[in-house]
């Protein structure tokens, strides 16, 4: 099938061009002058529009298999690709966690018969528990390995722990000392690897915890509990581990000034380091937990003002390269428990584009800086560029085209999630999300799928070291 996308700007490194998309067979095949004549099965109005490298959301939480209540990986990645997200990376801590090769193909297997979206897959680091599985994860395809820094797993299910002071020890997997930590990175730095953490540092939170002396009855008292230094401390610690091994090292879900410092910090002194962010902390502060309650927690939590401008310095300037949504579902009855029992997380995969939109024609970021954060730099980091991220001929013929002079409203009842609330229900945006292609055919307009489901694994490719 060829498809002509004519009359829109393609958004490069440079800035927009203006130029037409030849896409041939799944892949882009050339770019045209605008006009051109060339003969198409189908061609694709872009005038006026932005195109852009497919959206990749690096981050998300399907919770499938194990709480298939809370979301579906058919609803995740249905709500991406009407959000304009053309590929996800599903995290591996759905149960069972995916900790070896043989659950990451089963896993593999079981996805790609519901995926709206390409999708790619997680490995899980357990430390010493399975460093055996590293090599075997990587060599599957996996795009990075996570490792939830300072968090208890149950024995059985691999779920993470929060509060393992109160659970019974016989039934967990107790995280790993540093000495271990140390080895995984080195492990990780032999294949050429990609290893993610969650950061916050243990010891701080327990700590903390033990000095707020009371159950978590406001949005001051998880602030109090979860430090900011919890987190900027483990990444501190990661950032020395990554330059004794060389392993690369990346902090998803960044949500501190403090944090953000240390990244450009060990950037500047080699280390390989690279961070992520979310919407969450990019447009909402702490002067929202009185409007949204438990909904607005997330760990690490929502912070300050200060905190949220830090985190737009850091797109900037290339401290934070790559953005997520972190989506993480649960039941509305599970968020409005209170600020003490409310699990941590929510929606996100179907908002990511739309808000990031939003942003750029607010001016907070270019329409090239966008491409980078949402699709070539997330490629590239993950193992999947050129094939992923990029218009070049011979990349995979994956489009979001964005109208900027358009508007757009992010409403619960045009959510596809399976509980579908979210924390930026009401909110007018600026910019409009108009169409997706995927693999070269059109798969979502105004918000909505067009044809059949044809999501597809794609493997990533990481360069592993010489000597």
């Amino acid at each position: 099938m060829r498809v002509v996308v004519t009359g829109g700007d393609l958004v490069t490194e440079q800035g927009p061009i203006p130029a037409d998309l030849l896409l041939a067979d799944g892949r882009v095949e050339a770019w045209l002058d605008r006009g051109s004549a060339v003969v198409a099965d189908e061609r694709v109005d872009a005038a006026g529009l932005l195109v852009f490298p497919g959206f990749i959301d690096p981050h998300v939480h399907s919770r499938d298999p194990g709480h298939t209540h809370k979301e579906t990986f058919h609803h995740s990645t249905l709500g991406a690709l009407c959000g304009g997200t053309t590929t996800v990376l599903e995290m591996p801590n759905a149960v069972p966690a995916v900790t070896d090769v043989a659950t990451f193909e089963a896993r593999r297997a079981a996805h790609a018969a519901h995926a709206w979206t390409d999708f790619g897959l997680w490995g899980m680091a357990l430390g010493p528990a399975n460093l055996d599985q590293i090599a075997l994860l990587h060599g599957a395809g996996a795009v990075a390995v996570k490792f939830f820094w300072g968090y208890a797993l149950d024995k059985e299910t691999k779920g993470l722990v929060y509060n393992f002071a109160a659970a019974p020890p016989d039934s967990l997997l107790l995280p790993p000392e540093n000495g271990e930590v140390l080895e995984l990175f080195r492990e990780v730095a032999r294949y050429g690897g990609l290893l993610a953490a969650h950061c916050e540092d243990r010891h701080i939170l327990a700590r903390s915890a033990e000095l707020l002396g009371h159950p978590i009855t406001t949005y001051d008292d998880l602030l109090f509990a979860r430090p900011a230094v919890a987190e900027a401390t483990s990444i501190a610690v990661g950032a020395q581990f990554s330059l004794a091994t060389g392993c690369r090292f990346h902090v998803v879900h960044m949500a501190s000034a403090a944090g953000a410092t240390v990244v450009r910090e060990a950037r500047a002194a080699g280390a390989a380091v690279t961070a992520e962010t979310c919407p969450q902390y990019l447009t909402l502060t702490d002067a929202d937990a009185e409007r949204l309650g438990p909904a607005i927690k997330v760990y690490p939590p929502v912070r300050s003002q200060a905190d949220q401008d830090a985190l737009w310095a850091g797109i900037a300037d290339a401290t934070i390269g790559s953005v997520g949504s972190d989506h993480a579902p649960h039941l509305l009855e599970e968020k409005l428990r209170g600020f003490e029992d409310a699990p941590a997380g929510g929606l996100g995969v179907e908002t990511l584009v739309p808000l990031m939109v939003d942003a750029m024609v607010r001016g907070r970021l270019s329409p090239s800086r966008l491409a980078e954060v949402l699709s070539a730099g997330t490629a590239r980091l993950y193992g999947l560029w050129p094939r992923k991220g990029s218009l070049r001929p011979g990349s995979d013929a994956d489009l979001t085209l964005v109208d900027p002079r358009g508007s757009a409203r992010i409403s619960n009842e045009r959510m596809h999630a399976l509980n579908p609330v979210t924390t930026w229900d009401g909110w007018e945006l600026c910019g409009r999300v108009v169409a997706s292609l995927l693999g070269g055919e059109p798969a979502m307009r105004d918000g909505e799928p067009v044809g059949p489901r044809r999501g597809r694994f794609v493997a990533a490719r990481h360069e592993v070291p010489v000597g």
